[in-house]
């Protein structure tokens, strides 16, 4: 009875720092069999000080779960990218850490930086390359672009293979296959290069050793998931995945409009 209640006043006095740093920690360990790398590990004040308290001057992009924002520490630029409140669960949010420290090596990820444990959903923190994303330079209309020039064909071409490396490297690099299963242009950002750098991992999903798939809940953005894809998930879901997004790239036409 007495161990019930110091487990419950236990979880009731876990802050969110300590209760998001435990699973931070547990997921690193798990994905990476104890290598990882390190990333810096940011305060609240710190990053509201950076952004002069998330300024809608700051705002560099909006997807469906998550916003950026441009912030300026000491002696560089940042993405800081919050998530909206209730629409991913706290597990995703770490999932996108966890990966991210793991995939910030690869020249067409968007390298990131550290983390603010400080709040009820951990807020991330990237290199600042810009404020393009694909979604921005293909879809919208080129009246109401900040950049209204096409991109070029070789370009097209290049933002494609940059995207192509970016998921073989997930699926091959890890100690088990990691698929992405959300591969979406509202994602993928764009450098002053057109170096194409993917940054949200937070649906992905591993093979377990020994497995063809892996069984899982149909997840990821409508018109971007396989439709052979019911609850059994391996490499193949994202070469539908990317397919998507890689039509609407090369064509210029969109899956839909929301």
């Amino acid at each position: 009875m007495n161990s019930c209640l110091n487990m419950r006043r236990k979880a009731k006095e876990e802050t969110p720092f300590t209760g998001n740093g435990r699973m931070l920690l547990e997921g690193l360990i798990a994905f990476g069999n104890g290598k990882s790398n390190p990333i810096h590990i940011f305060s609240a004040e710190e990053l509201r000080r950076a952004t002069n308290n998330y300024d809608q001057c700051q705002h560099l992009l909006l997807a469906s779960d998550f916003e950026f924002y441009k912030g300026s520490l000491e002696d560089y630029l940042i993405s800081v990218k919050k998530y909206r409140h209730e629409i991913l669960g706290l597990n995703d949010i770490i999932k996108d850490i966890v990966l991210g420290s793991q995939m910030r090596v690869h020249q067409n990820v968007l390298k990131l930086l550290g983390c603010c444990l400080e709040t009820k959903n951990p807020i991330i923190v990237y290199e600042f390359v810009g404020a393009r994303n694909l979604y921005n330079c293909i879809c919208i209309p080129p009246t109401k672009r900040v950049h209204s020039e096409p991109l070029p064909w070789k370009c097209r071409l290049k933002i494609a293979m940059g995207i192509d490396n970016a998921i073989a490297y997930l699926h091959t690099s890890f100690s088990r296959p990691t698929i992405h299963r959300n591969v979406r242009l509202h994602t993928i950002i764009l450098d002053n290069n057109n170096v194409a750098k993917p940054n949200d991992f937070s649906l992905s999903i591993c093979i377990f050793e020994g497995q063809l798939h892996v069984e899982t809940d149909i997840c990821g953005t409508t018109g971007y998931v396989a439709p052979e894809y019911f609850f059994k998930v391996n490499a193949k879901t994202d070469l539908y995945s990317f397919g998507m997004p890689l039509l609407t790239h090369l064509t210029g036409w969109f899956i839909f409009r929301w």
